[in-house]
């Protein structure tokens, strides 16, 4: 397929501009979804359910745990 796009200098320097700004932003996006996938997993290794204390969670790793809290701690700063 072939497409012939007649525009001014001005037009395709935008064009251009507008998928530089894509590609940065579609990196950014993966890795804040990197980050957030990062966080579900270590608080998935650190805590499970209590089953002596139903709608309770215990943790069961505390290495995890330390890390996940400070995981957040930058997350939210």
């Amino acid at each position: 397929m072939e497409v012939t796009v007649n525009m001014t200098a001005e037009e395709f320097l935008e064009f251009v501009a507008w998928g530089k700004d894509r590609d940065y932003y579609k990196s950014r996006l993966d890795k804040e979804l990197n980050k957030r996938e990062m966080l579900a997993k270590k608080t998935c290794w650190a805590i499970d359910a209590d089953p002596k204390k139903p709608g309770k969670v215990k943790i069961i790793d505390q290495e995890h745990a330390a890390e996940l809290l400070e995981m957040a701690k930058d997350y939210l700063a």
